[in-house]
């Protein structure tokens, strides 16, 4: 039960700043039946194999760990007194977890003081270390058919598939990915990117705002993906004060497609870093679809050179071969450094509304976190939600709600949508 590279590294720097929990957040209208959660996790559980394991750091690998009924409903933790949406947030994205014997899977329900906005609050987190969040999708659409017993309609969630063999020899495929790690500008942890203004060194809880936009109807050429990307660097370029500098993104790339893998229980993507130069996005802020089109020839070039190959094999490397005092002792510097070597990740979920068509639920709205410096995007019916993370002492709450308000503000002005902002 040896994990793969990505399962290992995020298994080893769990908690360094906080659970690297993949966090989806669901305002719903009625308090959902929580004997049918409480079913749904039980199956769930007791058919997935990734669900039933822990992890052991002297080993590198997980062991099995097969978990009962008492700790799966463990796993649903339900609030009692009503909370602002702030406070349920920070309290869920807060949640820590014990690899070593805890369900990688936690679902929170919270009853809600704004009720007007939905009087439920249900989040729901996967631990980085099992799945991404495409997994977190493909699980949850296995959760609601086995909430309502209709399990035998859908075949159940494979382990994961990726391994480190298949990375390697489709790696080792395309010319010129291995002598990419001598470039710095395909390497993750290459020091180029600009940091961002902060108010202390010191990464205390997560935090979390969020900025709606809603999404006009019959516009082909408007990408929610490419707003969600745009408007991050242009909160990036009207907040920043140098002249120049690098705008370094870490963007996940999905293999699974492109290894021929199917609908598993575990990570499938490598991360590539994208850089942009502060200058000329800034010349672009004006003209929004022009410095979509920018984006979107950067983003083009940086797959057709297979940097996603490149940086697999990078973090192949630090998984396998880094001591564990190394990864945890450069996990904080490398937020705050400058220039910094932990990029502004940013990583766009798609469309979520195919997931969630058999929940036994009425959904009012949904956002979603990483335990990140930087910002997830997602589409849900009509609206691109864009949840920004940072860490309280790099920020202050004021200051990730100004830099969330930059980011909807351009993208509003820019592209003429409607915008709220959610913040702490």
């Amino acid at each position: 039960m040896r994990a793969n590279f990505v399962d290992t590294v995020m298994a080893r720097l769990d908690g360094e700043v906080a659970t690297i929990w993949a966090t989806v957040l669901l305002r719903l209208e009625d308090r959902p039946d929580v004997a049918l959660l409480h079913r749904g996790l039980r199956a769930l559980v007791r058919e997935s194999e990734r669900l039933n394991v822990a992890w052991n750091d002297a080993r590198r690998a997980w062991v099995p760990a097969v978990r009962g009924d008492a700790e799966v409903d463990a796993a649903l933790v339900q609030g009692a007194e009503p909370l602002s949406e702030p406070d349920a947030v920070a309290r869920i994205i807060n949640t820590r977890v014990d690899l070593t014997r805890d369900v990688p899977l936690r679902l929170h329900l919270h009853p809600m003081v704004d009720a007007a906005q939905g009087p439920w609050l249900l989040g729901i987190q996967l631990h980085h270390a099992i799945g991404d969040a495409k997994a977190l999708a493909h699980l949850l659409e296995r959760l609601w058919l086995l909430c309502a017993g209709r399990g035998s309609e859908s075949r159940p969630l494979e382990p994961s598939t990726l391994t480190d063999g298949k990375v390697l020899l489709a790696a080792l495929r395309q010319p010129g990915v291995v002598l990419g790690l001598t470039s710095p500008r395909r390497r993750l942890l290459a020091q180029r990117g600009m940091g961002l203004r902060r108010s202390g060194d010191t990464a205390g809880h997560a935090l979390s705002a969020t900025a709606r936009l809603t999404l006009p109807q019959g516009d082909t050429d408007l990408q929610a993906s490419e707003v969600f990307f745009c408007a991050l660097l242009a909160g990036v370029a009207l907040r920043e004060s140098p002249a120049d500098g690098l705008i370094r993104l870490r963007m996940p790339v999905d293999l699974r497609r492109m290894l021929g893998l199917g609908r598993t229980l575990g990570n499938g993507c490598s991360t590539v870093p994208i850089e942009f130069s502060l200058k000329e996005v800034r010349a672009r802020l004006e003209a929004p679809r022009e410095l979509a089109r920018f984006l979107r020839s950067e983003v083009q070039r940086v797959l057709d050179e297979g940097v996603h190959w490149t940086t697999a094999l990078e973090c192949m490397a630090v998984a396998r071969l880094a001591p564990a005092r190394v990864l945890r002792k450069n996990a904080r510097p490398g937020l705050i450094a400058e220039p910094r070597t932990n990029t502004l990740v940013a990583t766009y979920l798609g469309r979520l509304d195919k997931h969630f068509t058999q929940a036994p639920l009425r959904i009012r709205s949904m956002r979603s976190h990483t335990a990140t410096w930087g910002a997830t995007g997602l589409s849900f019916a009509d609206t691109l939600n864009i949840s920004t993370a940072a860490f309280e002492g790099l920020w202050t709450r004021e200051e990730l709600r100004d830099f969330t308000e930059r980011v909807a503000g351009w993208a509003s002005s820019g592209f003429g949508l409607r915008a709220e902002v959610l913040a702490p």
